[in-house]
């Protein structure tokens, strides 16, 4: 059986990133180690500084489309009250089981701003967190 200390989901990124950045603009949240490959299961945005209605952003492997993880995700519902809410990004399962990213050493996974939001400077938190797991 294996030992939960060696099977875990842990915060393995986290930077702030500026939802009003141009469109193109990409984050580097994370850069799988030397003979280890990372599987992302959950981003999530947190530590709005304001409220965010307009800013669309992908997730997945950085240098590229970076929509691996995630295609354009609009990131409503950080209203007024944004110091205390955050915003869970995930694939959604369904009865087909979706294909999963596994980024392989010295790959990143990032962030990218695909909308930028318009209605004045607009930062969160992104945090990815998933396991990593021996190449």
């Amino acid at each position: 059986m294996a030992r939960a200390k060696e099977k875990v989901l842990c915060l393995l990124g986290s930077e702030i990133i500026d939802l009003a950045a141009s469109a193109g603009t990409e984050v580097s949240l994370y850069t799988t180690l030397s003979g280890k490959q990372m599987i992302p299961v959950l981003l999530i945005l947190c530590d709005f500084d304001e409220a965010v209605d307009e800013a669309v952003i992908t997730a997945g492997k950085t240098g590229g489309d970076c929509d691996e993880f995630v295609g354009d995700r609009t990131l409503t519902n950080i209203t007024a009250g944004f110091a205390d809410e955050c915003l869970q990004i995930a694939p959604i399962p369904n009865a087909t089981p979706l294909a999963s990213l596994i980024l392989d050493a010295g790959e990143s996974f990032g962030v990218e701003i695909t909308t930028p939001e318009t209605t004045g400077a607009a930062t969160c938190r992104a945090e990815i967190w998933g396991r990593e797991r021996d190449a």
